[in-house]
Protein backbone atom coordinates (compact mmCIF):
# COMPACT_ATOMS: atom_id res chain seq x y z
CA UNK A 1 0.00 0.00 0.00
CA UNK A 2 2.83 2.40 0.86
CA UNK A 3 6.02 3.37 -0.97
CA UNK A 4 9.58 3.81 0.19
CA UNK A 5 10.46 7.34 1.31
CA UNK A 6 14.01 8.64 1.01
CA UNK A 7 13.82 12.43 0.77
CA UNK A 8 13.94 15.08 3.46
CA UNK A 9 11.04 15.51 5.87
CA UNK A 10 10.50 11.77 5.91
CA UNK A 11 8.04 11.90 8.79
CA UNK A 12 5.77 14.31 6.87
CA UNK A 13 5.90 12.10 3.79
CA UNK A 14 4.75 9.10 5.82
CA UNK A 15 1.89 11.19 7.19
CA UNK A 16 0.99 12.38 3.68
CA UNK A 17 0.86 8.82 2.33
CA UNK A 18 -1.41 7.61 5.13
CA UNK A 19 -3.63 10.69 4.75
CA UNK A 20 -3.84 10.04 0.98
CA UNK A 21 -4.78 6.43 1.60
CA UNK A 22 -7.69 7.64 3.73
CA UNK A 23 -8.77 10.18 1.08
CA UNK A 24 -8.64 7.50 -1.64
CA UNK A 25 -10.77 5.14 0.42
CA UNK A 26 -8.02 2.59 0.95
CA UNK A 27 -8.24 3.20 4.70
CA UNK A 28 -11.35 4.02 6.72
CA UNK A 29 -12.13 4.68 10.40
CA UNK A 30 -11.71 1.43 12.31
CA UNK A 31 -9.10 -0.01 9.93
CA UNK A 32 -5.87 -1.22 11.52
CA UNK A 33 -2.54 -0.24 10.01
CA UNK A 34 -0.04 -3.02 9.27
CA UNK A 35 2.34 -4.04 12.10
CA UNK A 36 5.35 -1.84 12.79
CA UNK A 37 7.80 -4.28 11.17
CA UNK A 38 5.77 -4.35 7.96
CA UNK A 39 5.45 -0.55 7.85
CA UNK A 40 9.20 -0.14 8.39
CA UNK A 41 9.74 -2.40 5.38
CA UNK A 42 7.19 -0.63 3.16
CA UNK A 43 8.46 2.87 3.95
CA UNK A 44 12.10 1.75 4.18
CA UNK A 45 12.70 3.83 7.31
CA UNK A 46 14.00 3.16 10.82
CA UNK A 47 11.72 2.17 13.69
CA UNK A 48 12.49 5.52 15.35
CA UNK A 49 11.36 7.49 12.27
CA UNK A 50 8.20 5.42 11.92
CA UNK A 51 7.34 5.85 15.59
CA UNK A 52 7.84 9.60 15.26
CA UNK A 53 5.36 9.62 12.37
CA UNK A 54 2.89 7.51 14.36
CA UNK A 55 3.11 9.93 17.30
CA UNK A 56 2.45 12.84 14.94
CA UNK A 57 -0.53 11.05 13.38
CA UNK A 58 -1.91 10.35 16.83
CA UNK A 59 -1.42 13.97 17.87
CA UNK A 60 -3.37 15.33 14.88
CA UNK A 61 -6.13 12.81 15.55
CA UNK A 62 -5.84 10.50 12.52
CA UNK A 63 -4.90 7.34 14.42
CA UNK A 64 -5.42 5.80 17.84
CA UNK A 65 -2.54 3.66 19.09
CA UNK A 66 -3.82 0.89 21.36
CA UNK A 67 -1.72 -1.38 23.53
CA UNK A 68 -2.15 -5.00 24.52
CA UNK A 69 -3.63 -7.99 22.72
CA UNK A 70 -5.44 -6.82 19.61
CA UNK A 71 -3.71 -3.46 19.85
CA UNK A 72 -2.00 -1.47 17.14
CA UNK A 73 -2.56 1.73 15.20
CA UNK A 74 -6.18 2.25 14.12
CA UNK A 75 -7.58 4.89 11.77
CA UNK A 76 -10.09 7.13 13.52
CA UNK A 77 -12.34 9.96 12.42
CA UNK A 78 -10.77 13.29 13.35
CA UNK A 79 -12.65 15.00 16.16
CA UNK A 80 -13.83 18.56 15.47
CA UNK A 81 -12.33 19.74 18.77
CA UNK A 82 -8.86 18.54 17.68
CA UNK A 83 -9.23 20.37 14.37
CA UNK A 84 -10.40 23.57 16.05
CA UNK A 85 -7.46 23.47 18.44
CA UNK A 86 -5.00 23.12 15.55
CA UNK A 87 -6.58 26.09 13.76
CA UNK A 88 -6.53 28.12 16.97
CA UNK A 89 -2.84 27.34 17.52
CA UNK A 90 -2.13 28.68 14.03
CA UNK A 91 -4.14 31.88 14.49
CA UNK A 92 -2.65 32.69 17.89
CA UNK A 93 0.48 33.78 16.02
CA UNK A 94 -1.40 35.87 13.42
CA UNK A 95 -2.65 38.67 15.67
CA UNK A 96 -6.27 37.87 14.92
CA UNK A 97 -8.56 40.80 15.76
CA UNK A 98 -12.25 41.01 16.50
CA UNK A 99 -12.55 42.95 13.22
CA UNK A 100 -10.96 40.04 11.32
CA UNK A 101 -13.32 37.58 12.93
CA UNK A 102 -16.37 39.76 12.33
CA UNK A 103 -15.50 40.19 8.66
CA UNK A 104 -15.42 36.42 8.27
CA UNK A 105 -18.68 36.01 10.18
CA UNK A 106 -20.41 38.60 7.97
CA UNK A 107 -19.43 36.55 4.93
CA UNK A 108 -20.55 33.17 6.29
CA UNK A 109 -23.22 33.34 8.98
CA UNK A 110 -25.93 35.30 7.12
CA UNK A 111 -25.69 32.68 4.36
CA UNK A 112 -26.08 29.87 6.91
CA UNK A 113 -29.13 31.63 8.40
CA UNK A 114 -30.66 31.99 4.94
CA UNK A 115 -30.12 28.30 4.18
CA UNK A 116 -31.63 27.37 7.54
CA UNK A 117 -34.76 29.41 6.76
CA UNK A 118 -35.03 27.59 3.43
CA UNK A 119 -34.67 24.03 4.63
CA UNK A 120 -35.04 23.67 8.40
CA UNK A 121 -37.26 20.75 9.45
CA UNK A 122 -39.99 20.90 12.08
CA UNK A 123 -37.85 18.86 14.50
CA UNK A 124 -34.83 21.10 13.93
CA UNK A 125 -36.94 24.22 14.41
CA UNK A 126 -38.19 22.83 17.72
CA UNK A 127 -34.59 22.24 18.81
CA UNK A 128 -33.58 25.76 17.76
CA UNK A 129 -36.48 27.18 19.77
CA UNK A 130 -35.44 25.16 22.81
CA UNK A 131 -31.90 26.52 22.59
CA UNK A 132 -33.14 30.09 22.25
CA UNK A 133 -35.64 29.71 25.10
CA UNK A 134 -32.96 28.20 27.35
CA UNK A 135 -30.64 31.13 26.66
CA UNK A 136 -33.40 33.60 27.51
CA UNK A 137 -34.21 31.81 30.76
CA UNK A 138 -30.56 31.60 31.80
CA UNK A 139 -30.18 35.29 31.02
CA UNK A 140 -33.22 36.06 33.17
CA UNK A 141 -31.62 34.12 36.02
CA UNK A 142 -28.32 35.93 35.40
CA UNK A 143 -26.60 32.61 34.77
CA UNK A 144 -24.28 34.21 32.24
CA UNK A 145 -22.04 31.19 31.66
CA UNK A 146 -25.05 29.05 30.70
CA UNK A 147 -26.56 31.87 28.62
CA UNK A 148 -23.29 32.25 26.70
CA UNK A 149 -23.18 28.49 26.13
CA UNK A 150 -26.76 28.46 24.78
CA UNK A 151 -26.00 31.48 22.62
CA UNK A 152 -22.99 29.64 21.15
CA UNK A 153 -25.12 26.55 20.49
CA UNK A 154 -27.80 28.65 18.78
CA UNK A 155 -25.29 29.79 16.14
CA UNK A 156 -23.72 26.34 15.86
CA UNK A 157 -27.10 24.69 15.34
CA UNK A 158 -28.03 27.13 12.56
CA UNK A 159 -24.73 26.34 10.83
CA UNK A 160 -25.48 22.62 11.10
CA UNK A 161 -28.88 22.80 9.34
CA UNK A 162 -27.48 22.89 5.76
CA UNK A 163 -25.57 19.65 6.55
CA UNK A 164 -22.40 20.97 4.93
CA UNK A 165 -19.45 19.74 7.06
CA UNK A 166 -17.20 22.59 5.89
CA UNK A 167 -19.73 25.22 7.00
CA UNK A 168 -20.14 23.41 10.32
CA UNK A 169 -16.37 23.32 10.92
CA UNK A 170 -15.55 26.93 10.03
CA UNK A 171 -18.54 28.46 11.80
CA UNK A 172 -18.10 26.28 14.89
CA UNK A 173 -14.50 27.45 14.96
CA UNK A 174 -15.48 31.10 14.43
CA UNK A 175 -17.98 30.93 17.28
CA UNK A 176 -15.33 29.38 19.55
CA UNK A 177 -13.00 32.28 18.79
CA UNK A 178 -15.81 34.75 19.43
CA UNK A 179 -16.45 33.12 22.79
CA UNK A 180 -12.77 33.55 23.64
CA UNK A 181 -13.02 37.27 22.84
CA UNK A 182 -16.09 37.59 25.05
CA UNK A 183 -14.28 35.96 27.95
CA UNK A 184 -11.42 38.42 27.44
CA UNK A 185 -13.56 41.56 27.08
CA UNK A 186 -16.15 40.61 29.74
CA UNK A 187 -19.29 42.24 28.25
CA UNK A 188 -22.02 43.25 30.66
CA UNK A 189 -25.60 42.00 30.95
CA UNK A 190 -26.84 44.65 28.51
CA UNK A 191 -24.65 43.11 25.81
CA UNK A 192 -26.17 39.68 26.30
CA UNK A 193 -29.66 41.13 26.38
CA UNK A 194 -29.08 42.75 22.98
CA UNK A 195 -27.74 39.42 21.69
CA UNK A 196 -30.87 37.66 22.93
CA UNK A 197 -33.10 40.20 21.18
CA UNK A 198 -31.20 39.62 17.94
CA UNK A 199 -31.51 35.86 18.33
CA UNK A 200 -35.25 36.22 18.85
CA UNK A 201 -35.50 38.10 15.54
CA UNK A 202 -33.32 35.56 13.74
CA UNK A 203 -35.36 32.67 15.11
CA UNK A 204 -38.61 34.35 14.03
CA UNK A 205 -37.31 34.84 10.49
CA UNK A 206 -36.18 31.20 10.27
CA UNK A 207 -39.45 29.93 11.78
CA UNK A 208 -41.46 31.94 9.24
CA UNK A 209 -39.35 30.55 6.40
CA UNK A 210 -38.15 34.02 5.36
CA UNK A 211 -34.62 33.52 3.94
CA UNK A 212 -33.90 37.18 3.13
CA UNK A 213 -35.00 38.41 6.53
CA UNK A 214 -32.97 35.65 8.24
CA UNK A 215 -29.94 36.81 6.21
CA UNK A 216 -30.49 40.47 7.07
CA UNK A 217 -31.14 39.87 10.77
CA UNK A 218 -28.00 37.76 11.12
CA UNK A 219 -25.90 40.34 9.29
CA UNK A 220 -27.21 43.14 11.49
CA UNK A 221 -26.57 41.03 14.60
CA UNK A 222 -22.93 40.41 13.66
CA UNK A 223 -22.33 44.09 12.88
CA UNK A 224 -23.83 45.08 16.25
CA UNK A 225 -21.77 42.53 18.19
CA UNK A 226 -18.61 43.71 16.44
CA UNK A 227 -19.29 47.34 17.35
CA UNK A 228 -19.95 46.46 20.98
CA UNK A 229 -16.85 44.27 21.34
CA UNK A 230 -14.60 46.80 19.60
CA UNK A 231 -15.77 49.41 22.12
CA UNK A 232 -14.99 47.02 24.97
CA UNK A 233 -11.57 46.28 23.48
CA UNK A 234 -10.77 49.99 23.39
CA UNK A 235 -11.85 50.24 27.02
CA UNK A 236 -9.44 47.48 28.00
CA UNK A 237 -6.58 49.26 26.25
CA UNK A 238 -7.43 52.51 28.03
CA UNK A 239 -7.45 50.71 31.39
CA UNK A 240 -4.01 49.27 30.69
CA UNK A 241 -2.71 52.70 29.66
CA UNK A 242 -4.20 54.28 32.80
CA UNK A 243 -2.59 51.60 34.95
CA UNK A 244 0.82 52.34 33.43
CA UNK A 245 0.45 56.08 33.98
CA UNK A 246 -0.48 55.56 37.62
Amino acid sequence: MFKEVRQRKITQKIIDQIRSAILEGKLAPGDKLPPEKELVGQFQVSKQTLREAMRALEHIGLIDVRKGVGGGAFIIEVDIQVTKQSLANYLYFKNLTIEDLSEFRRLMEPYAARRAAEQISAAELEKLKALNDAARENLRRRNMAAARRDEFNFHRFLADVPKNPLIVLVLDFAESLLDDFKKLFEPDTAFFESVQEAHDRIYDAVARGDPQRAFDEMHQHIVQVEAQLVKLKEGINLKKLYAKIN
